[in-house]
């Protein structure tokens, strides 16, 4: 556990190091907004567009991966939907506990799949990504929509075509994979260029991350965070290496489903939950709570996983 301690613990100092930074008030101003935006619009679609045009999709990893994880999303999702309805939770709540118990902080996983592997681990990395990010960015918004209610006035698919077009995560994965599938590959200067841009993505997206935790919103619902916390927690590693150890899958990509399905929640989910009308500041209290569990909880897992799937 301490070898893998080591290596995780640089990732978590940096999310430390952004917190300190933005409640220190440096660099001033708004200078953490603009840098979440660039992490969001710039560097890390650069990182998914460079990983994925070389990702390994035609070898039959990608099936594997999508059994495990969506297995996982879809059951994890209708468990926590079952326990809002059952708790009597209300909409503007039960939005935000959605998107606790099936969002997954992206940034972190890549950080800790280079970390350990490396480029080969940042390749698998694209493929999860691949796998999971639309079906759980549509599911949000189809959730948090249906939160509202008959009276809401956005239109279900209106409301997804705009998702799909306008998230630059969504863009990026679908260039590359059509790059990479199509046979045609990286391209020469751009596929550079976005390699490039991908090496600052990695560092400052974990600053911005850390920026955004908001420690004074960890007493927000003890019950909200319990309920997306063990769905996040328990219940998706629980079917993700089901699916991992009933296929055989063993040694890096195993690996990259353990790291996926013990992640914390993402923090766009923040920002989602103000756009679409769900409690945004029991959504920064779960954000906040899952990073911090996750801190001494991705060690602890990573090691199990390892002693398992690892020759």
């Amino acid at each position: 556990m301490w070898a893998i301690s080591l290596s995780v613990l640089p990732i978590f100092l940096l999310l430390v190091l952004g917190n300190l930074l933005r409640r220190n008030g440096f660099p001033g101003g708004d200078f953490w907004h603009h840098a979440d935006r660039m992490v969001y619009w710039v560097l890390f679609p650069a990182l998914l567009f460079y990983n994925t045009t070389t990702a390994p999709f035609g070898d039959g990893l990608i099936g594997t991966y999508a059994l495990a994880l969506l297995g996982g999303l879809f059951i994890t999702g209708a468990v926590s939907l079952a326990a809002v309805r059952l708790f009597r939770i209300s909409n503007p709540i039960g939005g935000a506990v959605f998107q606790g118990a099936i969002r997954h902080n992206t940034f972190i996983a890549f950080a800790i799949a280079d970390y350990m592997f490396g480029a080969k681990g940042l390749v698998l990395a694209a493929v999860a990504t691949s796998v999971l990010v639309p079906p759980t960015n549509l599911l949000c918004v189809s959730a948090l929509i249906g939160f509202q209610g008959r009276g809401h006035s956005i239109s279900l698919p209106r409301r997804l075509t705009q998702e799909i077009l306008r998230n630059p995560l969504l863009i990026a994965i679908a260039c590359g994979a059509f790059l990479n599938l199509t046979g045609i590959g990286p391209i020469p200067v751009i596929n550079d260029f976005a390699g490039i841009l991908s090496r600052a993505a990695l560092p400052f997206a974990l600053l911005c991350i850390g920026a955004g935790l908001r420690i004074k919103s960890i007493h927000t619902g003890a019950l909200y965070v319990t309920i997306s916390s063990l769905c996040k927690f328990l219940l998706f590693p629980a079917i993700v290496a089901g699916v991992a150890i009933a296929t055989g899958l063993s040694g890096e990509p195993a690996m990259i489903l353990i790291i996926y399905a013990t992640i914390p929640t993402a923090s766009s989910g923040y920002a989602l939950a103000k756009l679409l009308g769900a409690d945004a500041e029991v959504m920064a209290g779960i954000i906040t709570v899952q990073t911090l569990i996750a801190m001494a909880t991705l060690p602890l897992s990573l090691t199990l996983a390892a002693h398992y799937f690892m020759p």
